[in-house]
């Protein structure tokens, strides 16, 4: 894997400590590497460049023969902030901004005491006085902009270089389709969790310099940009004639020890899930329409339909080690939410297939003094299907899966009036997953219920797969309450219909690392 030659960009250095609150004050963005592009002339020289998209979305400095590039860890950092956010998990250590990000603004207990935080105020409060650069790696805002801006500036790299590559169409087809997926998701994700961002359509070979692009744009401009970029891939996979070579250049681009492998027509699935993702998760319940909802179900028809086929990862020495998320979890850094556990169906076999409540001591109230929402009731089995600290057990997902498309299939069609059909994409995922639950088809349930069951289920099917804060904020939880709440006091003693203030920001703004050095003004394009 260090013979893999790629050119890191716009590459921050982030201390990474034990310690709560680090602060470090002198961290410029610096570009490691001045462009060296000698390797992008020739068929395995771009190979192993398109291979180096993995390394911004992983943990570890894998490549270390470019130099220290200091990755940041989006498969535990950026996961685990969504996860929090989305009240699935909850992280009460300082580390790398994390207490912060998921400091609810207060919590009504049953008998009616409001508790505040401890230290500091709501989490807007907390991310705005640490989204500064002297707040070093505890300024949360910063990861998934480094990282998927570094992605798109290897993926336009890869697309100019295939002018002047000396390769068959199809081979060059295949970069280039790889090159435009990695941006769509990368704008998706962009502008899912930001407020503005900019477009950014030049790569090493163009702007060898690396001159910043000034223009801030809104976040919906950047999910027209994924949408758009999708619009290209759809284009360039229908005029592919030779799909074998195609297929073998496209597949060859995945770390080779990864089980899933997308092919064509796995990637032009993958591109209509995006596209649901991008409007669902984008758009609150109560403003989306009938037609949306019929356009998310022609999406999703068409959509991941085998976890074969979905972008993934997984634990692997060399590579990520136990810098992921199933990896941390059983070392205390992240706590299973109490309101994931009380969403839980009975009988859901899944609850002890993931769950211990009788681990190290539990229950885990007020975890250092630091605020009763991180308490926990239960810990983690490991190993089970979502963690595990074993390299290559356990998978983990960077776009749509099987579940997730099945999901928006079975929302869709409830929201649209036909409960019967969306409860079978439910039983789905929960047959998919064994949950030895019964089914839920021919039971008359309501559309209300319905959708309650599919609530539930998401939050636990699409388990530590980055989405739930996108759900708690389309639903209008996330920057409101959750009533009926599980919640364990300081006392150890559990309360079951607590009302949780989240009041939690919508979108993040851009991290300071960008602005300071290349400002804001005063209105969008």
């Amino acid at each position: 894997m260090k013979k893999i030659k790629y050119i890191s960009i716009f590459i921050l250095a982030v201390l990474v400590s034990c310690q709560d609150n680090l602060l470090e004050t002198n961290i410029q963005p610096v570009n490691n590497n001045l462009p060296s592009t000698s390797s992008l002339g020739n068929v395995d020289g771009l190979t192993t460049f398109a291979k180096g998209v993995y390394d911004f979305l992983a943990t570890d400095d894998t490549f270390q023969s470019v130099g220290n590039e200091n990755e940041s860890p989006m498969l535990w950092f950026v996961y685990g902030y969504h996860e929090t956010m989305g009240d699935v998990m909850t992280m009460p250590w300082g580390n790398f901004g994390g207490r912060w990000v998921n400091q609810t603004a207060s919590i009504t207990l049953d008998d009616g005491t409001v508790v505040t935080p401890p230290q500091g105020g709501p989490q807007p409060g907390e991310i705005e006085v640490r989204n500064t650069r002297a707040a070093g790696s505890d300024n949360a805002t910063q990861y998934e902009w480094r990282d998927m801006y570094s992605v798109i500036v290897q993926s336009n790299t890869i697309i100019e270089a295939l002018d002047a590559l000396p390769a068959s169409e199809a081979d060059k087809q295949a970069f280039q389709a790889w090159a435009t997926w990695w941006k769509a998701y990368a704008y998706h994700r962009l502008g899912s969790i930001y407020e503005q961002g900019v477009i950014n359509d030049r790569g090493l070979l163009t702007n060898p310099s690396s001159e910043p692009v000034t223009t801030y744009v809104a976040n919906s401009e950047l999910i027209n940009k994924s949408n758009t970029l999708l619009d290209e891939l759809n284009t360039l996979l229908a005029a592919v004639s030779d799909n074998t070579t195609f297929n073998a250049r496209l597949t060859n681009l995945h770390l080779s020890y990864l089980a899933s492998k997308v092919d064509k027509d796995g990637l032009q699935a993958n591109a209509n899930t995006l596209r649901a993702r991008n409007m669902v998760y984008n758009t609150k319940v109560a403003d989306m329409t009938a037609a949306n909802w019929n356009q998310v179900i022609t999406w999703a028809n068409n959509g991941v339909t085998s976890n074969t086929n979905a972008f993934t990862m997984q634990s692997e020495s060399s590579f990520i080690d136990n810098g992921w998320l199933p990896g941390q979890v059983t070392g205390f850094w992240y706590f299973p939410s109490d309101r994931l556990i009380q969403d839980i169906n009975a009988g859901d076999a899944r609850l002890n297939r993931y769950f211990d409540a009788a681990a190290s001591g539990f229950p885990f109230p007020n975890p250092r003094g630091r605020g009763i929402q991180y308490g926990a009731t239960y810990f983690w089995q490991d190993s089970s299907p979502i963690v595990s600290s074993t390299p290559l057990a356990v998978t983990m997902y960077y776009a749509g899966t099987y579940e997730e498309n099945q999901l928006f299939l079975a929302e869709a069609k409830v929201r649209t009036n036909d409960v019967e059909g969306g409860l079978g994409h439910l039983d789905a995922v929960r047959t998919f997953q064994n949950s030895g639950l019964p089914a839920t088809v021919g039971t008359g349930m309501s559309q209300a219920n319905a959708l309650e069951e599919i609530r539930k289920e998401r939050r636990l099917a699409l388990f530590m797969r980055a989405v739930s804060f996108y759900d708690a904020r389309r639903y209008g939880i996330a920057a409101g309450s959750r009533t009926g709440a599980r919640v364990l006091d300081t006392n150890g003693v559990v309360n079951t219909n607590a009302t949780i203030n989240y009041g939690y920001l919508e979108y993040w703004p851009v991290p300071a690392f960008e602005t300071d050095f290349n400002p804001i003004s005063g209105s969008l394009n």
